[in-house]
């Protein structure tokens, strides 16, 4: 009885009555324990007024409250009278389980629902005070899972038996019985008024699809009648299509004549252009001739442009360059302009940058105080090239030192690798060759062992099975083992395998596993003999020789959503015995749960026997079997058992143990194996990087020797090229002596000078202050000209400074100005030579000019002597193109006869294309034949077609035929089958609604079965736990429809027989219904329970069972018994006290397990 953990659920807190019954004033209930509460007191103390005030709250009547009217319930006493309404209140909150009995509240979750009755019988709701409707209140705590619409959270006292005395299934449609219970509850009675409506919805169809039935039949009948009309306008549309076939003949005759006339002509027409050819070869050579003048004239006309074009544009280039020079010409006169501004700028800059290094040479004035640091910085400038050459000597020296004896030391370490690294691969390899044969000797080993493991626990496990045969298959196969009766083969169970997986299913459903196979009936009857003579007891056999009529069923079939046969999940080592096995399983199918074993046992073709894999049958019939707490199992093997002595059983187990220490000692001598070739391995990939890192260094730090070599020598040559003067070097130390000396003797006087100024400050501090006035005064002054002084000294410094930049300034001028000079001088150059290139290219421009001028005239007139040659040969053509035009004349009267001739032929090719031939009945329409040149030679004399069809046209004058028959007759045709499409389409409707009736009828079933079997099994389990060992279970009345007869509730008390529900005692009536009440709660957990002296019908043990389960089990809901036996109240979390005093219900609440825990009762 456990819900979703940690989920909240909700409880009770506690009940506060105002003038309720029995409760005058506000007296508040509780508060209750979240799971266990009982309520105790005296009998008429108010014990149920607790009850009836949750009613009353929940929207109960008066009646159900124990009251004629809600008046009634406003409480009336000699000390509370004209009481004018009554209110109770139900607080409620949300919270999440921890461990023992703490909790957390949920946040925001505490609300209640109160219900107030007045005089006049009214009453309204409230939820946290505001005014509500019932619906809604009902709507609210249906939210929370309360179960208002079955009252499963309430069991008032008397009632608690008869929930399980419901009838199988209510008797009118307002009854309610254990199916409608049941189905409530499970979900799948909502499903109820779906299917009512599509039966009803089908019966229509159903009636519908008889009227268009009928319809379909009458319009057949009416078309029946048209057919004799019909035929008759048929055959006249059959001579009709005769005589269109012989006017065709006709017409295509005509064509084909006309044709041959057409080709007879054009045979003339070709002979005339045979005539013409001369003509045209004729004119085809004065039409080259002429193309071939017009050519050349255009070639002459093209080379007369082309030098026109020439001379124009020689004398525009020759403008253009007229044009250019004048530009260069300017061009060189600006720049010669430019360059001597240029260069009277540059004397001005130069004289500027003079006077600027003039204004520079009194700097040297204000230094004098510097002039010891100016010596000193001299002296160690004149000394620092000489003292930097000695230390990079020195360091280029001990570097040299370093690279000579690295490269001494890599040299030889490269000369041990060398001489160790073959050795060293010489034996890695010879330790991998005999790693890889011991590899492959150690797998050979394991499967080995492994394979002879195997072999051993099979032989184990056989010669288990063997021993632990009844004494009738031991007896028999003794006797197969002595020889006295051949043909037995074994125990039908021992002769096949099947996974483990299915063990369970195949050992449940399969009770013939325990008969003995042979080969024939007659063994079968020594079998039997011996028996009854030995008295060992009975068997049952299976003969072989029999078992062929199953062999056709063995093959494969096809089964609901492809669910395994258990026959072909079974292996046998002699196919004889499958048949045997296929008379034990049949087609049994084997589903993985119950859900799936109920969707595929109930087919609409055909019902399935199915077992599942926990054990539970569904019978072809429906019946059911299995489940409960034991399976059964261990009745086949996942192999197939063999004969075995314990001898030989012996000397695998012998063979495998010294198998195994072999394997052993191989596996560690592979381990020793494999640490040398990882050492080996390392130490190789570790020789060879140090071989490669070495190699690659030996060039490096031979060429940094030799660097390191040439860098000492040339330091060494740099140390005595900066060898400082000793003359020099004496006269700088010297004078730096000088200004040393100078210096201390200044600074001996300042010091001097200091002395007497302190001590004058000293002096000055004890004069009066009108005196320190004075000198304060001339001391200020004094300072005053200092601080001039020092201004006249910066502003003297600064304009050094500028001076400085003014002098940079004047010599990047005239930088600059030298620069343009140059570019200036570049430029003339440049625009001389353009100058000069410019002319030539003008004399060379007149020179061409002049050539082509000269040459102009005589081209003139070569292309006048073309023209007049161009003139005969045009006359010449004219005079042939009058003979053309004479041959055209005669060829234009011939394709006049050709064009009427064509006429004619779209004339009858306009009669053909009139003629078509009528559609009989649904033959696809005919088209006109096309008749071959042999058919229309063939046709002598077409006036005889004519005739015939002279004679057919009479022919149809004289019948008379209704041809709207057949138009009749083919509407009657549409209509008919118009009637039955709709038919069809009425049928398929009728056949879907059918089709979704059964898939809600069947969606209804499986829903209900699967909750029917969840609380079935609960049931039991919660009966067996109650009882100690009873049994109850609810029954299908009717196997194959679950709703027609409804559910029976079945017990079976400890050490009794299975009995009806209602043919048991109070107490068992009481525990069945208990059992029932909880396992409904199992599938679908309610939050709160009341019930009112459930324990009343029971003994002590029963009562102490039942409290011991609800303390136990239902751990996920509030459980509030109303209880007078202390085996109950004695084992709930809470109690709450119910006594009565001056006609006023009051009460108290304590935790008896607290109090017992402190000592104090």
């Amino acid at each position: 009885m456990t819900n979703e953990a940690g989920a909240p659920r909700l409880m009770i807190t506690h009940i506060v009555n105002q003038n309720f019954k029995s409760y005058a004033g506000e007296k508040i209930l509780g508060p209750f324990h979240k799971r266990f509460s009982c309520i105790i007191g005296p009998n008429g103390s108010g014990k149920s007024n607790v009850i009836d005030s949750m009613l009353f709250v929940f929207g109960y009547r008066a009646q159900k409250i124990r009251s004629k009217k809600l008046s009634v319930l406003i409480h009336n006493s000699d000390e509370h009278k004209d009481i004018q309404s009554c209110t109770v209140e139900v607080h409620f909150q949300k919270i999440i389980d921890k461990e023992g009995n703490d909790y957390e509240v949920v946040p925001n979750s505490n609300f209640y629902v109160s219900r107030t009755a007045y005089r006049d019988n009214t009453s309204v709701y409230h939820i946290s005070g505001k005014k509500k409707t019932f619906k809604d209140v009902g709507n609210l705590l249906r939210s929370h899972g309360i179960d208002l619409d079955h009252n499963r959270f309430l069991i008032l006292q008397g009632e608690v038996e008869q929930i399980a005395m419901m009838k199988p299934k209510g008797q009118t449609e307002h009854d309610e019985g254990m199916l409608e219970y049941l189905e409530d509850i499970i979900g799948s009675g909502r499903l109820n008024e779906p299917i009512k409506v599509l039966c009803r919805r089908v019966e229509i169809l159903n009636e519908h699809r008889g009227e268009k039935l009928n319809r379909v039949k009458m319009v057949e009948k009416e078309k029946d009648a048209l057919e004799g009309e019909k035929n008759i306008a048929i055959e006249f549309l059959t001579l009709e299509n005769e005589i269109f076939r012989k006017k065709n003949h006709v017409c295509q005759y005509y064509i084909y004549d006309l044709q041959k006339r057409i080709a007879e002509m054009e045979t003339q027409k070709e002979k005339i252009h045979e005539d013409t050819k001369e003509i045209n070869e004729k004119s085809n050579i004065l039409s080259n001739e002429m193309k071939a003048k017009n050519k050349a004239v255009k070639d002459v006309e093209k080379k007369l442009n082309k030098i026109t074009k020439f001379i124009e544009e020689n004398k525009e280039k020759f403008t253009k360059l007229d044009l250019e020079d004048v530009q260069v010409r300017e061009k060189l006169k600006h720049a010669t302009s430019k360059a001597k501004k240029l260069e009277k700028q540059l004397q001005k800059d130069k004289e500027k940058s003079q006077e600027k290094e003039l204004m520079g040479f009194s700097k040297s004035v204000n230094e004098a105080r510097s002039k010891m640091d100016v010596a000193q910085s001299e002296l160690d400038i004149y000394l620092s090239r000489y003292n930097t050459a000695v230390s990079q000597l020195s360091k280029a020296k001990d570097a040299l030192m370093a690279a000579s004896e690295t490269l001494k030391e890599r040299k030889a370490a490269i000369g041990d690798i060398e001489a160790k690294l073959p050795q060293t691969e010489c034996e890695l390899k010879e330790k991998e060759k005999e790693l890889q044969k011991l590899t492959q000797e150690e797998i050979n080993f394991k499967s080995l062992v492994r394979d002879l493991f195997q072999k051993v626990e099979e032989a184990k496990s056989s010669l288990a099975m063997n021993r632990s045969r009844g004494k009738v298959l031991d007896a028999i196969i003794q006797e197969k083992k002595t020889g006295r009766i051949p043909g037995i083969y074994g125990r039908l169970g021992d002769l096949g395998a099947i996974d483990e997986k299915y063990d369970v299913a195949i050992s449940s459903c399969c009770h013939a596993l325990d008969y003995i196979v042979v080969d024939s009936i007659d063994t079968a009857q020594e079998c039997v003999n011996f028996l009854k003579r030995q008295n060992i007891g009975v068997a049952t056999f299976i003969g072989l020789d029999k078992m062929a009529v199953w062999a056709k069923k063995m093959t494969q079939i096809q089964t609901p959503e492809n669910t395994p046969r258990l026959f072909d999940l079974v292996k046998v080592k002699d196919e004889k015995i499958r048949q045997a096995f296929y008379f034990a399983l049949r087609d049994t199918l084997v589903a993985d749960n119950l859900d799936q074993a109920t969707r595929v046992a109930y087919q609409k073709d055909r019902r399935w026997r199915v077992v599942t894999l926990q054990g539970q049958i569904i019978e072809q019939s429906g019946t059911m079997t299995g489940g409960g707490s034991k399976v059964m199992k261990g009745r086949m093997g996942s192999s197939v058992v063999v004969e075995i002595s314990e001898e030989e059983v012996n000397k695998m187990e012998s063979q495998l143990q010294r198998d195994s220490q072999k394997a052993v000692q191989i596996q560690e001598h592979k381990v020793q194996l494999e640490e040398t070739v990882v050492k080996l391995r390392h130490s190789e990939r570790e020789m060879r990087n140090t071989l490669e890192k070495f190699t690659a260094s030996i060039q490096r730090l031979s060429e940094q020797e030799e660097y390191l070599r040439v860098q000492v020598k040339e330091l060494e040559a740099n140390v005595l090229a900066t060898a400082p003067d000793q003359k020099k070097q004496k006269l700088l130390e010297e004078n730096v002596n000088a200004f040393k000396a100078e210096y201390d003797s200044v600074a001996e006087k300042a010091g001097k000078v200091e002395a007497e100024v302190k001590r004058l400050h000293n002096i000055i501090v004890e004069i009066n202050n009108h005196k320190l006035k004075a000198q304060q005064d001339k001391l200020d002054k004094i300072n005053k000209q200092l601080d001039e002084c020092a201004s006249a000294i910066t502003k003297a410094q600064v304009a050094i400074k500028t001076a400085d930049r003014n002098l940079k300034k004047a010599q990047d001028s005239v930088f600059r100005t030298e620069k343009e000079i140059k570019d200036t001088e570049k430029e003339v150059d440049d625009l001389t030579t353009e100058l000069k290139s410019l002319e030539d290219k003008a004399a060379e421009v007149i020179k061409n000019t002049n050539a082509a001028e000269e040459s102009l005239p005589e081209i003139q007139k070569e292309h006048r002597s073309l023209l007049q040659e161009l003139k005969v040969i045009q006359e010449n053509e004219h005079a042939l193109q009058k003979d053309a035009l004479s041959i055209k004349l005669k060829l234009e009267q011939i394709d006049g006869h050709i064009g009427e001739h064509n006429s004619k032929i779209k004339y009858w090719q306009k009669e053909i294309s009139k003629i078509s031939l009528h559609p009989i009945e649904d033959n696809p329409v005919e088209e006109i034949a096309v008749l071959t040149p042999e058919d229309l030679e063939a046709i002598k004399n077409p006036d005889s077609i004519t005739n015939q069809i002279a004679l057919l046209e009479a022919q149809c004058h004289e019948m008379k035929p209704n041809l709207g028959a057949i138009v009749e007759y083919k509407k009657k045709e549409e209509l008919y089958l118009q009637r039955v499409a709709e038919l069809d389409k009425i049928t398929y409707e009728r056949d879907n609604f059918r089709q979704a009736y059964e898939d809600l009828r069947k969606q209804r079933l499986n829903e209900f079965m699967a909750g029917f079997y969840i609380i079935t099994n609960k049931l039991k389990e919660n009966y067996q736990m109650l009882t100690l060992g009873g049994d109850a279970e609810l029954e299908l009345v009717d196997s194959l429809d679950p709703f027609a007869e409804g559910i029976m509730f079945s017990v079976r008390p400890p050490k009794k027989s299975w009995k009806k529900i209602f043919n048991l005692s109070g107490g068992e009536k009481t525990l069945s219904s208990l059992a029932l009440v909880f396992a409904l709660h199992h599938y679908k957990p309610t939050p709160l329970y009341f019930m009112d002296e459930i324990d009343a019908a029971l003994d002590f043990k029963n009562v102490s069972i039942v409290a011991f389960y609800i303390y136990e089990q239902t751990k996920n809901a509030q459980f509030i018994i109303i209880s007078l036996r202390n085996n109950m109240f004695e084992i709930s979390d809470r109690l709450i006290g119910i006594y009565k005093t001056y006609n006023i219900t009051k009460s108290v609440a304590v935790n008896p397990k607290e109090i017992a825990s402190k000592g104090l009762c």
